[in-house]
């Protein structure tokens, strides 16, 4: 981009794209009561996203992936696939909701086999399309799939086999102290360990993938693999069975909802949630002032700690109703906790503070300056599909 030199804006002068002086038309400027920026009139500021007109920094009424939403909001779709407009998300949930009723009416015809394949399916193939939709791996898709999503389905495969028969080995000879040791903290610290080797290997390697965003969909993809190949081998018996099955409907059912739907979104949460305090701490410039629930050590604590909470309970309980509510609990407190990490990743921009040209806000649609937040809506400028962004001023 062409040097700009001494006329360049560092604080608040001109808008991008300026000559002789004589400004653009466009709306006026104020200044943020905030971060003191000088910014263009409206609902929030573009540079650091706070709420002009009732002088909210944290803005928490106004959720800053999907401001119409707020962010203690529980949404599948909009916290794990963030990047999606709040009208595009339609699509995702009305597949998320049909998969799931598939998957109930196939094991009510007793077609377990096929209702195991739909329920361990569904997720890890609407976040593919997410993937695809929002662009997410720039120029590189077979890199970042494969090291997320394939890395992910291939090391669940392996472990689920390796635990599975040295934890039934333990089980047989009836030593549950061991057993417990097994099944309550060192499985599930392993796979969790094991579902943030393909992020952090392209964290490690490439860098330009610097988003906190990018590193939640990368944890988000390798968990999803990590549970479908799990799953696949847990259940491989089945489908290697008859097509029509016998057995309690209800009872499969349930046991393919905490498989397909609950053990896999609270996998994606978990490593989500460490994944996206990853890349925060490299995205954000500041040394201080770091909110504490978005950072390494708790995300990881909470992650952790959650998993082993969930495998303890399951191995002292041997109870499907215990274990779905469980899951169900976990699910939750955790999807609104990666919201908070969202909400905080997306409010530390980081961009040069600099006006670029009128675009549409692919969140509300309105006409309005490039900037790190839309002007109007609030909604964060990384947080649009990488297919579809506008350039902010001094940035490719």
């Amino acid at each position: 981009m062409k040097d700009r030199g001494p006329d360049r804006r560092s604080g608040g002068g001109r808008r991008a794209g300026e000559a002789g002086g004589r400004p653009l038309e466009g709306p006026p400027l104020v200044t943020c009561p905030h971060c003191g920026s000088l910014v263009p009139a409206g609902e929030f500021c573009g540079h650091c996203g706070a709420h002009l007109t009732e002088g909210n920094v944290r803005r928490t009424h106004a959720f800053a992936a999907v401001p119409s939403e707020r962010v203690a909001h529980l949404s599948i779709i909009t916290t794990l696939f963030p990047h999606l407009p709040h009208r595009s998300g339609q699509p995702f949930r009305v597949a998320l909701i049909a998969g799931v009723a598939l998957v109930i009416a196939l094991a009510a015809l007793h077609l377990f086999a096929l209702a195991t394949v739909a329920a361990v399916l569904v997720l890890p193939l609407l976040y593919l399309i997410y993937l695809y939709e929002v662009e997410i791996y720039e120029t590189e898709p077979w890199l970042v799939i494969g090291a997320t999503m394939v890395v992910g389905a291939a090391l669940g495969a392996l472990f689920a086999n390796l635990a599975g028969g040295a934890l039934s080995g333990l089980l047989l000879t009836g030593d549950r102290d061991t057993g417990f040791v097994l099944a309550g903290i060192a499985i599930p610290v392993i796979a969790q360990a094991l579902m943030l080797a393909g992020p952090l290997f392209l964290f490690a390697f490439r860098s330009r993938f610097r988003e906190p965003l990018d590193g939640l969909a990368f944890g988000a993809a390798s968990a999803l693999g990590f549970s479908l190949g799990s799953s696949l081998v847990r259940f491989w018996p089945l489908l290697a069975g008859p097509l029509v099955a016998s057995g309690s409907s209800v009872d499969w059912a349930l046991r393919l909802t905490r498989a397909g739907l609950l053990v896999a979104l609270v996998n994606a949460s978990t490593t989500a949630l460490v994944t996206a305090a990853i890349w925060l701490h490299r995205y954000d410039r500041r040394r201080a002032g770091r909110p504490v629930q978005s950072t390494i050590l708790v995300a990881a604590i909470v992650a952790f700690g959650v998993q082993i909470a969930i495998a303890i309970i399951g191995f002292l309980a041997q109870d499907l109703v215990v274990d779905l509510a469980t899951l169900g609990v976990a699910a939750v407190a955790l999807l609104l906790y990666v919201r908070r990490v969202i909400h905080d990743s997306l409010m530390v921009e980081g961009a040069e503070h600099e006006i670029g040209p009128d675009a549409t806000c692919p969140e509300c649609h309105h006409i309005v300056p490039t900037m790190a937040f839309c002007p109007s809506c609030g909604a964060a400028r990384t947080a649009s599909s990488k297919r579809a962004r506008p350039t902010v001023a001094g940035r490719a």
